[in-house]
């Protein structure tokens, strides 16, 4: 009965969350029907044919074929009748201004000076009073469907599913030998409740308070698009889950409203440790002395309208076609060398 009751649980989430090793999966499901197997050893089933084998997987293929048909029908269907964008983005937006709120309040709680701390604590209150109005427009905000036809209950559950599947398993597997810093920190992680997932992307929503997302599947922005030229120029804005903050992108830009004082030390200082462990880079080693820094970037970006900057970087590119951006200090952006 114990190999029956296991079987059943070989897609629960909390039950296979740590089976992270290659072929761990398949392991345990040969094992449970090894057992189940022996149940049937007095009364051997007489042997299938190579046909009556065939006509049993087609007819089973068959009628799952014909249940997801009839799946994909009624989302359709549903979708038909009751997607409405506008709605969909106001949720989006009031998502996003709840995690926007959540991090100004995380800044808040350790300031690195007193301008900074009535900023983000003046940010904060903002964001939460557009998030509450969003939030008394829209109603159950459970219940607006994208534009397949899915509820974001719905989809929670299947982000949980490819959290640990897709992001959780491949990390630990890669980081059990070469890093074991951040392995020992995933391993020890406890499988979050679907409740507590994201609709939007692959991640916890608690982990957007903190400006981390987990969009697994984005596609690549269109060639020779204006999201293709944006993502150039503003590193993880394209990979950004809509309903994630997106306050470091803004601050490296630049914007009117950035905190002051802020730098990428004060927000790995504010992440939860196992955030820190698993997202921020490894603490600098103190060495005796500092090393002069060996070259110097060709150009500094300063923020300002995006068709300047983009004229700026398509003047630099004539003169150095293989140079690379990277973000620099104070909002700046630096081009290098290759």
């Amino acid at each position: 009965m114990q190999a029956l009751e296991r079987s059943s649980l070989e897609h629960d989430v909390p039950h296979v969350w740590n089976w992270w090793q290659e072929g761990r999966h398949e392991a345990e499901h040969a094992r449970i029907w090894k057992v189940l197997a022996e149940w049937d050893h007095a009364t051997p089933r007489p042997a299938l044919t190579e046909d009556e084998i065939e006509q049993h997987v087609q007819a089973e293929m068959k009628r799952l074929d014909e249940h997801l048909a009839g799946v994909r029908q009624s989302k359709h269907d549903l979708a038909a009748r009751r997607y409405d964008e506008t709605r969909h983005r106001k949720r989006l937006e009031m998502m996003r201004a709840e995690a926007d709120s959540a991090f100004f309040a995380h800044v808040a709680d350790a300031p690195a000076s007193t301008a900074q701390c009535e900023r983000a604590e003046q940010r904060s209150a903002d964001c939460r009073a557009v998030a509450r109005t969003l939030r008394a427009e829209l109603g159950d905000p459970d219940q607006v469907i994208d534009r397949w036809g899915t509820y974001p209950a719905e989809r929670r559950v299947w982000n949980l599913d490819f959290h640990m599947r897709c992001w959780r398993y491949p990390c630990l597997r890669e980081w059990a030998d070469s890093d074991k810093r951040r392995f020992n920190a995933l391993l020890k992680m406890p499988p979050p409740d679907p409740a507590e997932m994201c609709s939007e992307c692959q991640a916890p929503t608690m982990w957007h308070e903190y400006d981390i997302s987990l969009s697994l599947f984005q596609a690549r922005p269109e060639a020779d698009s204006k999201a293709e030229t944006i993502a150039r120029l503003l590193p993880g804005w394209w990979e950004r889950c809509p309903a994630c903050t997106a306050y470091q992108i803004e601050h490296r830009w630049g914007t009117a409203n950035v905190l002051p004082d802020f730098d990428g030390e004060q927000w790995r200082a504010m992440l939860p440790p196992m955030l820190r462990a698993i997202f921020a880079p490894a603490p600098r080693r103190q060495t005796a002395q500092r090393r002069r820094p060996t070259s110097q970037p060709l150009a500094v970006i300063q923020a300002g309208p995006i068709a300047e900057v983009v004229a700026r970087l398509a003047e630099i590119q004539q003169v150095h076609p293989t140079a690379q951006l990277r973000p620099a200090d104070r909002g700046t952006w630096a081009v290098w060398p290759k």
